[in-house]
């Protein structure tokens, strides 16, 4: 029996009796375990797109953003525990486990009337579920599916979730005129697809999981404490920050397997390369957020007609996860990156000098610029991460990206979900917006859009010297 990894697993080589039985199980459990990710996907997004009404709904409008904010620091955490846990753990004890919490997480959120903070526990607990799905499903395929099969399955998984994405887009605004809790309520049809995956999944295990514990609690505390200071810009939030850096600091340099070492964060490329995905994806928790306020006070529509609207930038981005990995391939990492940033922070802007010209231009043709530099960022940046550090280190480098897109966008939704629930700087706007919200929200669209704009900047200038330390050869003009 041949192994792919030699600390992990073992696992039998392709075509061998031992593969083809694994690969049989693997066949009925992979569409189900894909479910039960749509299933989180869609409610992600239509939380991520009602959190406001939910907030107005319960009196609690300033607290109203953690309901993203936190289960998105969870959720970059355990991407990073999951994936590593899949090469060592029981696949059927992780995803029977991860199915039961999200399922006990959505019935917790029928209660969510009583406070919102049960809603944000709620949330909470099924992202910390729900991602075990993601997670097994890459294993699964990585694994168990034919070599010449796993690339159908990689693209799918992409396109799920953007059509997910979409969908849940779509419901949330309907569920808003409804009973917003039915959204919780659809995450328990997971539960009868439990037996189904206990019985058709490897039992197989391997000892030597190593699971830096103390590391991923001291950077998950800052995250929330970062997060916690840009909600309530409290004096004892902004203590905790400094503590818990400090504390995550002196941890890395003292222990002696932590998940990320201090020679990885000193390293130039790879900090550089972090600090441009930080500051590109600063609105990415918002942008939905920010379009249904729009809609709902500045245009006088409901959430079900803002959904209308907005579905369709993001129906593109899932087209364009079909057709952008060759377009990357034919112009590079540095024009992808570039590209992609241009259009990201430029559809912000587009928002904002949109509004004064209708709904449509403002909440359909504008975020559709947007989305679609979503489509160009992602996996250059990424790729490009990966190749600044070590092929030994690739996998901490992912965990660490993904780590750092649930820190900024959370970071960012707390920051501008207050602004715009306090109608900050609403007294004017170049975008020639009337005085009041309309001026508000054009004016937080501007500074995110100068935000990822600064990103682009930064990684025009850093791009050299990130190439010139990267594992591969980089002939780009």
């Amino acid at each position: 029996m041949a192994e792919e990894k030699q600390n992990g697993i073992p696992v039998p080589e392709e075509g061998t009796p031992e593969w083809l039985e694994l690969n049989k199980m693997a066949k009925v459990a992979v569409p189900i375990v894909l479910a039960i990710f749509t299933l989180g996907v869609l409610m992600q997004q239509a939380f991520g797109m009602i959190y406001v009404n939910i907030g107005d709904e319960l009196g609690q409008a300033n607290l109203a953003p953690l309901i993203t904010s936190i289960p998105g620091i969870a959720l970059g955490i355990v991407c990073v525990i999951y994936g590593s846990l899949g090469d060592f753990l029981l696949l059927r004890k992780m995803i029977v486990i991860g199915t039961a919490v999200f399922v006990a997480g959505s019935v917790l959120g029928l209660f969510g009337r009583l406070s919102i903070w049960i809603v944000i526990l709620a949330r909470l607990i099924q992202s910390v579920g729900w991602q075990v799905s993601g997670s097994i499903f890459l294993v699964l395929v990585s694994k168990y599916i034919a070599k010449k099969d796993r690339v159908i399955w990689y693209g799918v998984f992409v396109a799920v979730f953007r059509f997910a994405a979409a969908l849940g887009v779509f419901l949330a605004g309907y569920m808003t005129l409804i009973d917003w809790r039915i959204l919780f309520g659809v995450g328990i049809v997971a539960a009868p697809l439990i037996p189904i995956l206990a019985k058709n999944l490897p039992d197989n295990h391997a000892a030597g999981a190593t699971i830096d514990v103390m590391g991923f609690t001291l950077i998950g505390l800052f995250a929330a404490s970062v997060t916690m200071y840009f909600t309530d810009m409290t004096t004892f939030w902004f203590i905790a920050c400094i503590v818990t850096l400090i504390a995550f600091i002196v941890y890395i340099n003292k222990a002696e397997n932590p998940f990320i070492t201090p020679k990885m964060l000193t390293n130039p490329a790879f900090a550089m390369t972090m600090i441009v995905i930080f500051v590109g994806y600063f609105f990415s928790y918002t942008l939905n957020a920010g379009i249904n306020n729009i809609g709902m006070n500045v245009f006088g529509l409901d959430s079900s007609q803002v959904s209308n609207l907005l579905v369709w930038s993001i129906i593109l981005a899932g087209v364009m996860g079909f057709v952008a990995g060759p377009i990357i391939r034919k112009i590079g990492r540095k024009a992808s990156v570039i590209l992609a940033l241009a259009c990201m922070g430029g559809g912000l802007i587009a928002v904002a000098f949109a509004i004064p010209h209708g709904e449509v231009l403002a909440l359909a043709a504008a975020p559709c610029i947007y989305y679609f530099g979503t489509s160009f960022f992602y996996q250059p940046i990424v790729d490009t991460a990966t190749l600044t550090v070590t092929a030994e280190e690739s996998g901490r480098a992912l965990g660490f990206n993904d780590l750092i897109q649930a820190i900024t966008g959370s970071v960012g939704v707390a920051l501008f979900g207050q602004l715009m629930a306090n109608g900050a700087m609403g007294d004017a706007s170049i975008a020639g917006t009337a005085s009041g919200l309309a001026s508000s929200y054009a004016n937080v669209f501007l500074i995110g859009g100068v935000i990822i704009l600064g990103a682009m900047v930064i990684f025009m200038l850093s791009m050299k010297m990130i190439y010139s330390r990267s594992r591969a050869a980089e002939d780009e003009a």
